[in-house]
């Protein structure tokens, strides 16, 4: 089973040091290490950063073919600031790398023999990586489009369209008010913000995470629910990624959407138990998670 990503590549840089990054790289990573064979369309610098991160992305073996090299912006480098909590925020440079992704026939090869082909909000918003996804979207049989809204990087426009284009939308329920209410939503409740989203859409799968607290999945007029596994929280960076790449590999083994929420939950925990967001984590692991002896 393939899976491509799509979108940026970086480096989280703590204050204790960097880490590799980027929604769309940490959601292949992890699927790869799932078992799906997962590759990451973007494009890193002409630097030391982009070298080391290039090593680190073959290392997690997640197919590089389409990892392509500007000679003109630097590799990029998102300042992380993290609370008592752990959650973080992000200072993320523009340009970039990754914010001038190409579009080739290999690309679109790879896309089109794709299972599914994951992407989010925050490579659109420079023209020339728009341009290049707007064209793989052509050819995706399945888009799972990973909301990220990180101001002052987004269209609330742009998103609403691109949410008409995808079969399966995640975003956090921060986002969900957010997007819910500027496009005219009257409600005040997730689930019924939810069925706004999938009404003014039409997308047929939509799930929003809810931190600790677990996760809603709407999949074919039904809600399911889990209300979340209790960590101790190191970062939240990558968790939101991780529970999608969770999520993702689960549906696409026709897996029941509660028992794929259930795995997603607990492998989003796990991964804001550890350090950064490309954490090595086990299906064994997982597994014993959920269900300790």
């Amino acid at each position: 089973m393939k899976v491509t990503s799509f979108g940026e590549v970086l480096w989280d840089d703590f204050p204790n040091g960097k880490v590799l990054g980027g929604a769309p790289l940490n959601v292949a990573v992890r699927l790869q290490s799932l078992g799906i064979d997962a590759a990451i369309i973007s494009r890193r610098g002409d630097d030391a950063d982009g070298e080391e991160l290039l090593r680190q992305v073959q290392s997690k073996n997640v197919n590089t073919d389409y990892l392509q090299v500007c000679h003109e912006c630097a590799t990029s480098l998102v300042k992380v600031h993290l609370d008592k909590s752990g959650s973080a925020s992000y200072e993320i440079v523009y340009p970039c790398a990754w914010d001038r992704i190409s579009n080739n026939n290999a690309a679109i090869k790879r896309v089109a023999e794709s299972d599914a082909f994951v992407f989010g909000s925050l490579a659109t918003r420079d023209e020339v990586s728009r341009k290049s996804l707007d064209a793989l979207l052509k050819e995706a049989k399945f888009k799972i489009f990973d909301v990220n809204l990180r101001k002052p990087h987004y269209d609330i426009a742009r998103l609403l369209e691109t949410m008409k284009q995808s079969d399966m939308v995640k975003l956090n329920d921060d986002e969900l008010y957010e997007l819910a209410a500027a496009y005219g939503s009257p409600y005040h409740s997730i689930e019924q913000n939810i069925s706004y989203l999938v009404k003014l859409t039409g997308v047929k799968i939509l799930c929003v995470t809810l931190g600790s607290h677990g996760a809603v999945l709407y999949k074919d007029g039904e809600m399911y629910r889990h209300c979340g596994f209790r960590v101790k929280v190191v970062d939240t960076v990558g968790s939101g990624d991780s529970f999608l790449g969770g999520l993702t590999y689960k549906l696409l083994n026709n897996a029941p959407p509660q028992e794929a929420i259930t795995f997603a939950c607990a492998l989003g925990a796990l991964v804001a138990s550890h350090h950064g967001a490309t954490a090595d984590i086990s299906l064994e692991e997982i597994e014993a998670f959920m269900n300790p002896a």
